[in-house]
């Protein structure tokens, strides 16, 4: 899993000093879109993942206490740090670190909210944030000796949720990220320092704790990589499997269906599977509520810049979704984040 982050992340230092899609210009008509490629809807991926990093350089003998742009806490001790044998690490090294806690950016850099329930099913999540950590020296990644802590501020998602759990991501063969449950140790959680932080065992590896006097999530974890705050969406009503169908230039490699909820601006999922005969996205057997109201979000690109068409829809049994091409106009990724922020 970890070789996935770094080769993520490598891929993602290609594109930095590339020029970023920013506020654009008027749509474009549907006969000026170019032929979508698997390698440009990739590279603009790449680019609003690379938009989204942070880093600092610290010396690992001395540890580092550092503050996100968005508040969220990361504290590595003092000789927390080895390398993949083992051995402790000396000298400066370099903190990268990403921050998602809108669906308008899950979208852009396809980092949706997915998780793996205990049959194995991809259902989709309601998150808390969602964070990418790695600490390299030079070209070498290092991991830590024990684990490490954060703390995320709850307000960026509506407030504390005593539900949530703690996740951590696997990106696939076809860069789609999914979400594992983490493991939590035994004695997790047991017992309280007065202020409201859970007391943790020297044998734990990981821990999920909630502070009502600070509103946030304070976890520890043994690993670098993809790790989320988040809970299964709750549904108490039938569920039918849709499709989306969308115009024959465009397939799973280069394009993307995404489902906003209406009124759970935390929760992103995924159309992830593609039937080549009839041309639609889907998913593997069913979890979108009956009645409700959501967000069809379709993605993809042309000459640089992303393809869009959002449409609104209530949810009825095997419903079929139609992206039609006169639908589809061109966006820059600022704007195209706004839009979906924006949906109710």
């Amino acid at each position: 899993m970890k070789n996935l982050f770094f080769t993520q992340f490598s891929q993602i230092l290609v594109v930095l000093s590339l020029t970023g899609c920013g506020k654009d210009d008027a749509p474009a008509p549907v006969d000026q879109l170019v032929m979508p490629t698997q390698a440009g809807f990739q590279m603009l991926r790449n680019q609003a993942l690379s938009d989204l990093v942070q880093t600092q350089k610290f010396d690992a003998g001395e540890g580092v206490h550092f503050v996100s742009r968005k508040g969220t806490i990361v504290d590595i001790g003092q000789y927390e740090l080895v390398d993949q044998l083992g051995n402790s690490i000396i000298g400066e090294v370099e903190l990268t670190f990403i921050e998602i806690f809108d669906r308008g950016n899950m979208a852009v850099s396809n980092k949706p909210l997915m998780g793996r329930s205990n049959n194995g099913y991809l259902l989709p999540l309601v998150t808390g944030g969602q964070f990418f950590m790695q600490v390299t020296q030079g070209d070498q990644l290092v991991k830590p000796l024990n684990h490490y802590y954060v703390t995320v501020d709850a307000a960026h998602t509506g407030g504390l949720d005593m539900d949530m759990t703690l996740w951590q991501g696997e990106i696939d063969g076809t860069g789609n990220l999914a979400w594992n449950p983490v493991e939590i140790g035994l004695g997790s959680g047991e017992g309280d320092d007065g202020n409201g932080n859970p007391v943790w065992t020297d044998g734990d590896q990981a821990g999920l704790g909630f502070n009502p006097v600070t509103d946030t999530y304070d976890f520890f974890i043994n690993d670098f990589g993809w790790t989320n705050v988040d809970r299964f969406t709750a549904n108490s009503g039938l569920l039918t499997k849709i499709k989306v169908t969308v115009p024959a230039p465009y397939n799973e490699t280069n394009a993307a269906v995404y489902l906003a909820y209406q009124d759970q601006p935390g929760l992103l999922a995924q159309l992830d599977l593609y039937n080549t005969n009839d041309q639609y996205f889907t998913e593997h057997f069913g979890f979108v509520p009956i009645g409700m109201t959501i967000h069809v979000i379709f993605a993809s690109e042309s000459n640089g810049q992303y393809v869009y068409s959002i449409k609104e829809v209530t949810i009825e049994e095997d419903h079929v979704i139609n992206i039609e091409m006169t639908e589809l106009e061109r966006i820059g990724k600022d704007d195209l984040v706004d839009k979906i922020n924006g949906l109710n």
